[in-house]
């Protein structure tokens, strides 16, 4: 079905005691016909409604939310003010300060309204769901689409390895080969009188020649067209796409990684060579739907994404994650009563109700609809254990672990793993099972300013979700090395990493903190909350999740630390303390002095009660049972 009808709600003033059933002034009935017929129209339909939370149906009516409610309809915001629930205002009013950042990062643009450049942009790997406007935009570039029409993607698939910088030579002494064994065959193939260099391999004694020329010149033909497919992008410059592979090659690819959200290690390989041969409409259709999955997110209150049984569905017979996000190394058997994919099938049932099918769909729904709308549509019902306040705990298995003196490289097989669970019943299920990280080897300051190498532990034992902090900071301990403070401009400067101390996307929490405390209960009867460090958070760092390593914390992919702490607003009672105020200051000395200045630790939630969490001992695979004796106190990342 399709939704034809152009709405503006027009906000009320009025709070929460405002009537909550629709009036509508001046517009013609919003009748179904009508909705059609509008379909070919040349001018838009304005519906006034006093309701401050009103929706469109999809006949065409504008109804408020507690009679979406009543008709067993969801509200999803297609609005381009639109953020997750953990960035979103109270009922007063008030909201995270970092929100307006939010907005503004959604719309690729700082908070002057600049835009941002290609490397402070394309946030969504980390965190931050587009604005529908960007779906918009990229879907509408014809110019960018006409370009990639012209591209001949195929031979892409031919490249056999993942491709990046660090083949910079063995590319240039393939690209060298090619050419003499080229001359060498031209000069045969016209001495033979033959149609093209394919002939030759029926040559007998030019055969092995022609081989080795084909297998470069494949390479060569491979890296081209990906090569040209970024500079449709405008990821590289058109000098730049001659069969080499220098950094400014990797650094295009890791843009189309973040852009089409594949993991970005500036690698030429499988996932992304399979994305290049996608047309560039199909991968903005993609976009629109993972933010519209978003959206339904929020909407719905789900959680269930199919990762605790048989993995996430496709959506419109599409993946639209990564694969490494969409399995725990190590764990992929599913669970026990483990919960299906509920995100995907709701995901796919507002696709359908909305008509965003094709391309060409989504892009004719946003033409009709440029400013965006909530919508009331039929979505599939929510188990019957989502409840405003459900019974719910986390396991952290730290998986497969060495305790050695040094440093030494391991295949590790079992990584970490974050386990939801929800009891209902007497019965404990599992909702979701992400992969995460523990402690290991890490640079440590002492005190006469020597850095050395010691083990971080991760702490293991019961512990507690209480504090929730949306837009967290991280102060760098003592502990942190200066050197670590600070990053290279590439243009003889050098300058604090204030993005890794937050709040944003970037830091080094992510979007969200769960801190864990371990609950210490007092002579008195009362409870003491002790903090060591140690929380379960997003991270910008999206490869080491893979890895499954960290300084000590559970680090989950942003996206999804976000939506657990979704999840726990939706479903856990709670306190709403707001912004905590904090003073860290530090004096930064290396490559000059820096200072690192930080007012708030966060926007806080206190879960009430605290969530249980357990984080388990895991396999133990050295001799040694224990952390090495040179080990460090775990502390944030």
């Amino acid at each position: 079905m399709r939704w034809q009808l152009f709405a503006v709600v027009i906000l009320g003033c009025a709070g929460s005691s405002a009537p909550r059933t629709a009036r509508t002034t001046g517009a013609m009935a919003p009748t179904a016909q009508a909705s059609a017929e509008l379909r070919f129209a040349s001018r838009d339909l304005t519906t006034q409604v006093t309701c401050p939370d009103a929706a469109v149906r999809i006949d065409g009516a504008v109804i408020c939310a507690s009679e979406a409610k009543a008709q067993g309809l969801t509200i999803v915001d297609l609005g381009d003010q639109w953020t997750p629930t953990l960035f979103a205002p109270q009922a007063d009013g008030t909201a995270p300060n970092f929100r307006a950042t939010y907005l503004a990062l959604a719309n690729d643009r700082g908070l002057d309204g600049k835009p941002l450049g290609d490397t402070e942009e394309l946030a969504e790997l980390y965190g931050v769901v587009p604005s529908l406007a960007i779906a918009r935009t990229r879907l509408a570039d014809d110019e960018r689409h006409a370009c990639n029409d012209q591209v001949v993607a195929a031979p892409i698939l031919l490249l056999d390895k993942p491709y990046a910088q660090d083949h910079k030579d063995v590319i240039a002494g393939a690209n060298a080969t090619r050419a003499v064994l080229a001359k060498q065959l031209e000069a045969a193939r016209v001495k033979r009188n033959l149609p093209d260099l394919a002939a030759l391999a029926n040559v007998p004694e030019l055969a092995a020649t022609y081989a080795r020329w084909k297998k470069v010149d494949d390479l060569h033909r491979g890296l081209i067209a990906a090569q040209q497919r970024l500079v449709c992008e405008h990821f590289l410059g058109a000098k730049d796409a001659d069969g080499s592979m220098t950094w400014r090659t990797s650094n295009a690819v890791e843009l189309f990684q973040r852009r089409n959200f594949l993991m970005p290690n500036e690698r030429l390989d499988q996932e992304t060579r399979e994305a290049m041969q996608l047309d560039s409409r199909e991968l903005d259709f993609r976009l629109a739907l993972r933010i519209l999955r978003e959206r339904v997110v929020d909407a719905t209150g789900l959680i269930e994404d199919g990762t605790a049984s048989g993995g996430p569905q496709p959506i419109l017979g599409r993946m639209l994650d990564p694969s490494p996000m969409r399995a725990a190394r190590g764990g992929e058997a599913p669970l026990l009563d483990g919960a299906p994919d509920l995100i995907g099938a709701a995901t796919e049932a507002a696709a359908k109700e909305l008509g965003w099918t094709s391309p060409a769909e989504v892009r004719a729904f946003f033409e009709r609809h440029p400013q965006g709308l909530r919508v009331a549509i039929s979505l599939p019902a929510a188990p019957a254990y989502h409840t405003t306040h459900m019974d719910l705990s986390a396991e952290i298995d730290r998986g497969d672990i060495w305790y050695d003196e040094v440093p030494i490289a391991r295949n590790v097989k079992h990584r970490p793993t974050l386990t939801l669970f929800v009891t209902e019943n007497g019965k404990r299920r599992p909702l979701i099972r992400w992969p995460t990280t523990i402690g290991g080897w890490s640079d440590v300051r002492m005190g006469d300013g020597y850095v050395v190498r010691k083990w971080k532990e991760s702490d293991v034992g019961p512990r507690v979700w209480r504090d929730l902090y949306a837009a967290p900071t991280w102060m760098p301990p003592p502990t942190t090395p200066d050197r670590d403070l600070v990053k290279n401009n590439y243009n003889g400067t050098w300058s604090l990493k204030t993005d890794i101390m937050g709040p944003g996307p970037h830091a080094a929490f992510g979007m969200t903190l769960l801190v864990h405390h371990q609950v210490v209960k007092l002579k008195d009867g009362t409870e003491r909350f002790d903090d060591n460090g140690i929380g379960t958070h997003g991270s910008a760092s999206v490869t080491s999740i893979v890895n499954g390593t960290s300084h000590g914390c559970h680090r989950l992919y942003n996206q999804l630390a976000v939506r657990l702490s979704d999840f726990l607003l939706h479903h856990r009672d709670h306190l709403v303390k707001g912004e905590t105020p904090e003073f860290y200051q530090r004096i930064v000395r290396h490559k000059g002095t820096f200072v690192a200045k930080i007012k708030t630790r966060g926007y806080l939630y206190e879960m009430t009660p605290p969530v249980p969490v357990t984080v388990k001992l895991g396999n133990i695979k050295s001799a040694r049972k224990v952390p090495p004796r040179d080990s460090a106190p775990a502390r944030p990342d």
